[in-house]
């Protein structure tokens, strides 16, 4: 019975071994730990069998006592295998260079070796010669018999000693408090517990110490293990706590409002920032709900039911805007973030809100920029045509007669360049005014427009043609009174054109152009009035005032491009210059010819700016082709009387030069004949061009004003004959003759002489006899654009 219980005092060991393992997640030195306590139980068993008298002959009694002797001799090397593991896993690397000489893998091998030796040893009859039965009483056990190489045993003793010592000299440089205080009570105590073990050497212990060895063993590890243990869950705890308490500070100071609702939508983490947005104290706010909060149970459930759907899907994240009314009743906007997550088996939602209020407003404000205009505070051409889009999607759905009416004020570009533009900006905001309030009073469901300048959109809903004209007749009677603007009355009238949908078309291009030609209409025939559109009105006028309104955006579109043709010298047969002559191509109108719009550029007076770009183009595109190497040409420009009365047109034709750096030679400014209107004025405004170094030309001799008389006053270089003179020669001979005679006075006058329009052979060579200087014509060449003409006809230079 005695050796049964001998045998379960083996498990304690065991099983404290196991227990430590599980503690400390099997790390290296609760490993080692665990096989320290596995060998004290193997030395548990050799003494056991020393009891078995009972149970096993004296031969098995010694073959198990030899083989169990493993235990507690290999406890010496296993001691000095946890200073090792101590060195390489705890200390500092200065602490690991000072002791790798002495504790390192080769010394822990040694150990292992010496040991191994001492117990290999105990197996002859000079290390264990036998058993001796001895019976104390009633206990009766076997004793070992040591041979005469007992004195290795000994020394095994002595290299626990010095496992001891080292172990025990690494523990007190451990830098972490529990891990330093579990190896150096670990040392003290296995020192202790192997001393009582050795007395077994004596016959009357009766073998005891070393039971009561390894008891000691196993409780004193089984205690200090869990107050390490402890020490390491507090210190964890404490963390934790420190954590948990920087968290929820850093929550609390973060300005977002951060909050957490569990699966009943119960507040489980409300931040100071929400709290004071709610109006309410946090520990008043944990464990209620929105509705014990808020009285608007609409909003409420509307709340829980999305945040129950939110959690039935805790892999998504959910981001929104939303508006929030704090508790001082201000309505502010927050991005919310909400995050499902799992806590302790339950469900629950994190948010995070941001305001964004600030944002909102700068986002309604460019909005509010990107659709109103800016002086007025109107709508502007953008929510134009976006609520026109609407306006119309409804009037067919509805089957509904609808108005659009375009008002310009007359005679508003008079009062910006004589009274400036504050002054107009003035009056256009009191405009806006009268008619928002007109509408206001009267017409709450129409909304008035500012398409920029002086013009003017109404949107009118449900009005017929009989409706339209009487709103039209009560807009110019809000025009009848003056406008006050800096303690002056001006008096300003409109001009009012109106589409009727469907009649006068179904979608919005069309009513835009058809009230846009009425309102022309109005201002063709005397300003202040209203036109109804109709189909009668003449496709010709509306032409022309589209090409009028096109005109004054062309330039700042872009939408010029100059073309050249090649002057012919007849007598070489060699390109010798070119004319310029301007295109346009408007998106609206398609290709417009000059012979359309030249004439009403001129009425505009759209023809000065117009003009210049021409002259600075073509002047730029000859120089940049002689700066390339190609053969220096003379640049012909057309020129009008409108721009010749410019005061400012001199001035620009030399900045034009000195910008450029052409010379004047290679430019010929083309006139025409009407010039004769002006003599007297432009003889000293032609001279001064020519001091330039400009030659002139006469454009289209022979068709306009009978001058001949002035001819020999002009500075003129040479005479273009019209084209309508050339293209008709061979068919007619007065033609012919005119020709002749143009050519004819030239000479006399010294004069070159160009013909245009030369297309056919015949007239080519007709001309060479008679004397014709230059040609230029569709025999040669169509007007080229700039790419085309210079890859037909520029050679490179000498």
């Amino acid at each position: 019975m005695f050796f049964l219980f001998l045998m379960l005092l083996t498990c304690i060991p065991l099983c404290i071994g196991i227990t430590i393992l599980v503690l400390f997640k099997k790390n290296n030195l609760s490993k080692i730990i665990f096989i320290f306590l596995l060998l004290a139980s193997f030395w548990q068993l050799d003494v056991a069998f020393l009891y078995s008298i009972d149970l096993f002959k004296e031969e098995t009694i010694e073959i198990f006592f030899k083989l169990f002797r493993f235990g507690s001799i290999m406890i010496t090397p296993t001691i000095f295998y946890v200073g090792y593991t101590v060195v390489q896993e705890t200390l500092s690397n200065d602490l690991k260079k000072k002791w790798r000489f002495l504790v390192n893998r080769a010394t822990v091998l040694l150990f292992y070796a010496l040991s191994f030796l001492v117990y290999i040893s105990g197996w002859s009859d000079k290390g264990i010669s036998g058993l001796e039965l001895i019976q104390i009483g009633s206990h009766i056990f076997y004793f070992p018999i040591y041979g005469e190489l007992s004195w290795i045993f000994n020394f095994n003793i002595l290299l626990f000693i010095v496992s001891m010592i080292i172990c025990f000299s690494i523990s007190r440089h451990v830098q972490d408090k529990s891990m330093r205080s579990f190896l150096v009570y670990f040392n003290i105590l296995t020192s202790i517990a192997y001393a009582i073990g050795a007395l077994n050497m004596f016959p009357s212990s009766r073998l005891y110490p070393s039971s009561i060895a390894i008891l000691f063993f196993a409780i004193s590890l089984l205690i200090l293990s869990s107050r390490m243990y402890l020490d390491i869950v507090n210190n964890m705890n404490k963390k934790l706590s420190e954590q948990k308490k920087f968290l929820f500070q850093v929550i609390d100071l973060n300005p977002n409002y951060i909050y957490a609702l569990d699966e009943n939508g119960r507040y489980t983490l409300v931040n100071q920032s929400y709290a004071q947005l709610m109006g309410m104290r946090i520990q008043d706010m944990i464990g209620k709900t929105d509705y014990d909060i808020h009285q608007d149970t609409l909003v409420v459930k509307q709340t829980v039911n999305q945040e129950k759907i939110m959690l039935k899907h805790p892999e998504k994240l959910f981001n929104r805007e939303e508006a929030v009314t704090a508790a001082s009743g201000e309505v502010i906007w927050v991005q919310t973030v909400k995050v499902p997550i799992n806590i302790n088996d339950s469900s629950a939602l994190l948010a995070v809100s941001t305001d964004i209020t600030e944002r909102k407003q700068y986002e309604d404000e460019i909005k509010f920029q990107a659709n109103h205009d800016a002086l007025t505070g109107l709508p502007n051409r953008r929510m134009f045509n976006e609520n026109l889009t609407n306006f119309l999607e409804n009037a067919k759905i509805e089957g509904s007669r609808n108005a659009i009416m375009f008002l310009d004020l007359d005679r508003f570009k008079y009062i910006n360049d004589t009274l400036g533009h504050d002054v107009g900006d003035l009056l256009l905001i009191e405009v806006s005014r009268r008619i928002e309030n007109l509408l206001k009073k009267r017409h709450n469901c129409e909304e008035i427009y500012r398409l920029g300048g002086d013009e003017f959109t109404i949107l009118l809903p449900h009005y017929n043609a009989t409706d339209s004209e009487a709103f039209a007749k009560e807009l110019l009677g809000a025009f009848r009174n003056s406008f006050l603007i800096d303690g002056s009355d001006y008096f300003i009238t409109p001009s009012i054109g109106i589409s009727i949908f469907p009649n006068d078309g179904d979608d919005a291009n069309t009513l835009i152009k058809h009230a846009d030609t009425a309102m022309y209409y109005v201002k063709e025939r005397g300003k202040n009035n209203f036109q109804l559109f109709n189909s009668e009105m003449h496709q010709e006028f509306y032409r022309k005032m589209m090409i009028e309104k096109q005109l004054r955006t062309a330039l700042d579109n872009e939408e010029f491009e100059l073309y050249y043709q090649p002057i012919i010298d007849l007598k070489t047969n060699e390109i010798v210059g070119m004319e310029s002559l301007i295109r346009w191509n408007n998106e609206t109108l398609g290709q417009v010819p000059p012979d359309e719009f030249i004439s009403i550029a001129e009425e505009t007076g759209m023809i000065i700016p117009i003009g210049h770009w021409v002259l600075n183009t073509a002047l730029e595109q000859n120089i940049r082709w002689q700066k390339e190497g190609y053969q220096p040409l003379t640049v012909s420009i057309n020129v009008s009387v409108r721009q010749l009365l410019d005061p400012t047109f001199l001035e620009k034709v030399k900045n034009a030069i000195e910008n450029t750096a052409l010379d004047g030679s290679y430019i010929v400014l083309e006139i025409t004949e009407s010039i004769a209107m002006y003599a007297e004025a432009m003889i000293e405004k032609l001279d001064a061009l020519k001091e330039l170094g400009i030659s002139l030309s006469m454009d289209d001799f022979g068709t306009g004003y009978s001058s001949l008389s002035y001819l020999n006053k002009y500075p003129l270089d040479s005479l273009k004959i019209d084209k309508s003179f050339v293209i008709g020669m061979n068919r007619d001979d007065e033609n012919k003759a005119i020709v002749k005679m143009i050519i004819a006075i030239a000479k006399e006058l010294d004069l070159k002489v160009i013909a245009e329009g030369v297309e056919g052979q015949e007239e080519y060579q007709f001309l060479d006899e008679i004397g014709c200087d230059f040609a230029q014509g569709y025999l040669f060449s169509r007007p080229l654009p700039a790419i085309d003409f210079k890859e037909k006809w520029l050679r490179a230079g000498d």
